[in-house]
């Protein structure tokens, strides 16, 4: 039984270890693509954008997600305020999705 629970231990922190990397960077800075990752209720992620004043860069997005492009160094606390969970490197993203 004991393995058992290291096994599910070793999964998790696989299956983390992406998102985990991308948490750990830091904040992105101002002149960066940056994703937005927003609650599955209230505004989506394209919405807090917009009341942000941040401009989307691609054309399509997730239902809880969009790359913006942070154009201050107050664009990413008025992402926060705005109700984002998570303002994350969108450069390290693409290159996720890229691969």
């Amino acid at each position: 039984m004991q393995n058992v629970f290291l096994i599910l231990a070793a999964a998790a922190i696989v299956l983390c270890s992406p998102a985990l990397m991308l948490v750990a960077e830091g904040r992105p800075l101002a002149g960066e693509v940056a994703l937005v990752i927003a609650p599955p209720w209230g505004k989506s992620a394209a919405e807090i954008a917009a009341s942000s004043e941040v401009q989307e860069v691609t054309p399509e997005r997730a239902p809880m997600g969009a790359l913006v492009l942070l154009e201050s160094p107050r664009s990413v606390d008025r992402l926060y305020s705005q109700g984002a969970w998570l303002v994350v490197n969108g450069r390290k993203i693409l290159e996720l999705c890229a691969k």
